[in-house]
């Protein structure tokens, strides 16, 4: 394991296509420390201004830690020692149009900008920028399928160390450690407000199948009232689906993988479940190609589940679906393209998870779960375990 710094071609490159989308602007603000590393290399405290001027660099202010951002970011970094200079610091011109990140960015924070630039107007660029990073780069493809190895060594590990009657939790932190020594970075980024995750969802029987605020088709009862998701202290038993769905991460790139693990045999209409989440997971996985909507690709998903039987239980319950069956993957878990109700175009060099899940409320959760990435030639699975009910 090893710190991977973005060279200059790499931010150069995703400059460019921000610049190329900046329309009207004079340029853009960004705080978020993802969209901070995307642009500049480093996500240390501070800001990078991207002007739309194709012909100028971005400006990277570093409040803490100056000296790392300087040893991370192939870009010239400057101190940021208050915003109230912004405007001169940054050259920006008198009734300027700026974007900044308005799906993420703190009020107080929008406030103090806008103090200090005056009178200038302010745009969301949030969605260009989601769109930029959808297509992912040689460099970060590589870093992804990277992640999808220690996913599948970690959830892999499953059968080394499950045992009736120990705690989701205890499974969890072995099969947790096993990815960590890989050089997972122990969590996962989410964009969503107040979406924080564990590094997974490791539960058995019907704690799968609690229900939880997460955008996710799972939920779980968690550790404690603040984490409300994920592996709690209910013990594993005999004859019961075991969900086990993790991100992968590293330097900072995620994939996502789902398995269903149990000791013995689980009720045959569970195994029956398990094998249409495959053939739906088959039919959504095909239609990841060029020029396809999240929608349409969506729309597939929810026919074939009807086909099968399972429009009841695909994706959730009637009346609590999480509404997509699948989403993007990058520096965050939550990217575009979405596979729902929305009109996200898939381009090649998209990363992409599918995950089917056939969730049964009181009972527990059987599905699956790839990280996908869509080429010309059609998609090619990046997460690799055999996709059938392991039985321990």
């Amino acid at each position: 394991m090893e710190l991977i710094l973005h060279p200059k071609s790499e931010i150069d490159s995703r400059t460019k296509k921000l610049q190329s989308r900046m329309e009207d602007l004079t340029g853009a603000i960004l705080f978020q420390s993802v969209d901070m590393l995307y642009f500049s290399g480093t996500a240390q405290e501070g800001l990078v201004y991207v002007p739309a001027d194709p012909e100028a660099e971005p400006v990277v202010m570093v409040r803490k830690s100056l000296e790392r951002a300087r040893e991370e970011s192939p870009l010239k970094v400057s101190p940021l020692r208050s915003l109230r200079n912004l405007k001169s610091d940054l050259e920006i011109p008198e009734g300027a149009k700026i974007g900044l990140e308005l799906d993420v960015l703190p009020y107080n924070n929008y406030a103090r900008v806008k103090r200090a630039l005056g009178g200038a107007v302010f745009v969301d660029v949030s969605e260009r920028i989601r769109m930029i990073r959808s297509v992912k780069s040689k460099f970060e493809i590589r870093l992804i399928k990277a992640a999808a190895r220690i996913l599948d060594a970690g959830i892999g590990s499953v059968p080394d160390h499950l045992r009736e009657g120990m705690t989701e939790i205890e499974l969890a932190a072995k099969v947790e450690a096993e990815m960590r020594i890989l050089g997972h970075q122990g969590s996962l980024r989410f964009r969503r407000f107040n979406q924080e995750l564990p590094m997974g969802h490791l539960m058995a029987g019907p704690n799968a199948a609690y229900p939880s605020f997460v955008a996710s088709p799972t939920g779980g009862v968690g550790p404690s009232l603040l984490q409300p998701q994920g592996p709690g202290f209910r013990k594993i038993g005999r004859g019961e689906p075991i969900l086990v769905d993790y991100g992968g991460v590293y330097n900072g790139y995620t994939a996502d993988e789902t398995r269903i693990f149990s000791i013995g045999r689980i009720p045959k209409k569970l195994e029956e479940a398990h094998m249409a989440a495959l053939e739906v997971e088959k039919a959504v996985a095909g239609a990841l190609q060029t020029g396809n909507s999240g929608r349409e690709i969506f729309e597939i998903s929810e026919s074939r589940g009807e086909e099968l039987g399972y429009s009841e239980n695909l994706g959730g319950p009637v009346g609590a679906k999480c509404g997509f069956v699948g989403h993007g993957v990058g520096l965050e878990i939550d990217e575009m393209p979405v596979l729902g109700p929305v009109d996200h175009e898939i381009l090649p060099n998209m990363t992409v998870a599918v995950e089917p899940k056939m969730i049964y409320p009181g009972i527990g959760v059987v599905g699956i779960e790839d990280t996908f990435l869509t080429t010309e030639k059609g998609p090619e699975r990046l997460t690799r375990l055999p996709q059938g009910i392991w039985r321990v």
